[in-house]
């Protein structure tokens, strides 16, 4: 009897091994996700890297030409958002995985555009596929324009200052129309991203009838904001913008609220985006409009960022916070796998060629590139990929306002402010 029992363990034992080898062979696929960890683009990242590939391989990994293959995802902390750390410190970090670890692409990748910039000469050595999901200066397009043989490799998903501009400009046309608000001051992080989208912003305004009121930048880590809130009612300002990717915008938003600021705050302001953050701050966020992408808020009309969003819920225990990056990284992660299995190779020059041929539904909408290797975004996520525009409305809802096609309400004043007669 205990023959039997050892020869049946075996038996089940060497077809275990048996079906694991039809399903995936050889050596797994690395992907490296060099990013700032401590910060929630970051961190979120790499937990939708981690869903997407735990989906990938277990149904059999990636087909790579005759064989499967698993991916395996190994990180590194580049900490370029924390302020005072250089980019030479992030630039060491991210040579270090790749030295390391050899992995055949990178995805999410660095935080700030500054890093990604300085980064790029080093993805052209190596020869790394590299979809980016967190930076937005246009600069990056600009730079694989200028020199495509050099920069081909760099993609990006996540929407740029451009795109995130001319959807922010939505609301504000909006608020114009609804309200009759036509004086605006301007708060931008230093930062080039932060400062492309107040310049574009600020030359819209002057061609469109606004007034800007002030303009003020201020340092990574900034934590009183009183006196330029005091300057903003002093000078009748109707619409706050307030560009930001650091938690110093939950501050801000304090001392809005509590000093009775009559001007709508709006921007980009990711510390306030996710669900839970009613729940963290309560009405205090009530009325504050914001920008998000598909993806990190779930849309009716892209069934796809309603799957992400429950799964990646269901997997973390709490729902996507960040404004922008999460879905994006996602949508990077299976974008790639198709561009190896079209490709048949890892071959570098070969998934660059048919990465500029992406064209899917994901979860930020349609995942399709434009020659500047951007990835291209709309107000039609069949046709493109979406950000929309939101607004903190009681009793803790999120509700889109722009674009027209996925709005379902509009947007209201703070109870404090009144409009003008």
């Amino acid at each position: 009897m205990r023959k039997m029992w050892l020869w049946v363990l075996s038996s089940l034992m060497m077809l275990w091994m048996f079906a694991g080898s039809c399903m995936a062979g050889g050596d797994p696929i690395i992907l490296g996700l060099p990013t700032s960890l401590g910060y929630l683009e970051g961190y979120e990242s790499k937990n939708a890297a981690e869903l997407a590939i735990e989906e990938i391989n277990a149904a059999g990994g990636v087909q790579v030409g005759s064989e499967k293959r698993l991916l395996k995802l190994v990180s590194a902390d580049t900490r370029d958002s924390e302020p005072g750390i250089p980019v030479a410190e992030a630039l060491m970090a991210y040579e270090k995985l790749i030295l390391q670890h050899k992995p055949h692409a990178i995805i999410a990748g660095f935080f700030s555009s500054e890093a990604l910039l300085a980064s790029m000469d080093i993805t052209s050595k190596h020869k790394l596929p590299y979809l980016a999901t967190i930076p937005m200066s246009p600069k990056v397009q600009q730079k694989i324009l200028s020199n495509y043989d050099a920069y081909k490799y760099c993609f990006r998903l996540c929407y740029d200052a451009r795109a995130f501009t001319k959807t922010y400009l939505g609301a504000l046309t909006l608020i114009n129309k609804e309200f009759g608000f036509n004086k605006a001051f301007f708060m931008t992080e230093e930062a080039l991203w932060a400062k492309a989208i107040g310049g574009k912003t600020a030359e819209w305004m002057k061609k469109n009838g606004w007034t800007v009121t002030g303009n003020y930048s201020f340092p990574k880590g900034a934590s009183d904001f009183s006196s330029t809130l005091l300057k903003i009612k002093n000078t009748k300002t109707e619409v706050i913008v307030f560009i930001c990717s650091m938690p110093s915008v939950v501050i801000f938003a304090d001392q809005w609220r509590g000093m009775k600021v009559p001007a709508v705050l709006t921007g980009l302001l990711p510390a306030l985006c996710g669900e839970e953050n009613w729940k963290t701050h309560g009405g205090k966020i009530n009325g504050i409009v914001n920008l998000v992408e598909a993806g990190c808020m779930p849309v009716k009309s892209i069934p796809e960022s309603e799957t992400f969003y429950s799964a990646y819920t269901k997997k973390f225990g709490k729902p996507p916070g960040a404004s922008h990056g999460t879905g994006a990284t996602y949508d990077a992660v299976y974008a790639l796998k198709d561009a190896i299995e079209r490709a048949g190779s890892l071959d570098p020059d070969k998934l660059v060629s048919e990465l500029e041929k992406t064209d899917r539904k994901g979860c930020i909408g349609r995942v399709k590139f434009g020659k500047d290797h951007q990835v291209i975004f709309g107000p039609d996520p069949e046709k493109a990929a979406l950000a929309i525009d939101f607004q903190w409305q009681q009793p803790g809802q999120r509700i889109p306002v722009f674009p027209p096609n996925v709005a379902t309400g509009k947007i209201q004043l703070p109870e404090w402010m009144k409009p003008k007669k």
